[in-house]
């Protein structure tokens, strides 16, 4: 059963900056219908992490029908509008959950997941703010333990402070994976996927090419 991990504190907001009301009561009431609670392993799973707004949950739940997408995200007001599709295009394989991904990793048993996706994570571009960066290289080897054998993490990220921090960070990893587009000159996002999420557009917009980091089990 997953429970609230107080050890591993992650940053960043809950809300917008909308003075929209909720009724976090009714938010949770429908929010508990698409809890996750642990790994079935009878299940094949794929881990999004930070998923902001839902679109990369919504994609990864239509290229994968036979697969369940976890769906990790503390932002309320973008668990609502995933929510919202999930219900208005009658999605049945994802669930939510609506907090610390070190909750989920908790409880998700020896290679539970078939595939994770950490699309544009907040880089936390300031010095003093790096140890609240998400990618470590800590991170990655807790991550190595749920993966099944040559599972895949796709990292994508717009900022070139956080793409040192991550390649560094694979670096570290050496011995837990292989980078699969290391050789490749063309990082970019859309010669691997047709996605284009909000965060993706917001670069794009701001003449900032995302790049995107292919880690494989080993």
């Amino acid at each position: 059963m997953i429970s609230n991990n107080y050890n591993n504190r992650l940053f960043g907001r809950t809300r917008g900056r909308s003075k929209k009301k909720i009724d976090l009561k009714k938010y949770h009431q429908i929010v508990d219908k698409y809890k996750f609670q642990n790994c079935d392993k009878k299940i094949n799973y794929i881990l999004d992490i930070g998923t902001g707004y839902g679109e990369t949950s919504i994609f990864l739940a239509n290229q994968f029908l036979d697969k369940v997408i976890v769906s990790c995200e503390k932002y309320i007001d973008g668990n609502l509008i995933l929510l919202k599709n999930i219900e208005k295009n009658e999605i049945n394989n994802i669930l939510l959950h609506n907090g610390n991904v070190y909750d989920v990793l908790e409880c998700a048993h020896r290679e539970c997941f078939d595939l994770v996706w950490i699309f544009f994570p907040d880089p936390w571009p300031k010095n003093r703010h790096a140890k609240r960066r998400l990618i470590t290289s800590d991170f990655l080897i807790k991550l190595h333990n749920t993966l099944k054998e040559n599972s895949e993490i796709h990292i994508a990220t717009d900022s070139t402070i956080y793409v040192r921090f991550i390649l560094n960070s694979i670096y570290s990893c050496r011995d837990y994976y292989v980078w699969m587009n290391q050789s490749e000159m063309n990082l970019h996002i859309k010669d691997y996927f047709d996605i284009e999420t909000k965060y993706y557009k917001k670069a794009i917009n701001s003449q900032r090419k995302p790049s995107l980091f292919i880690l494989r089990k080993l």
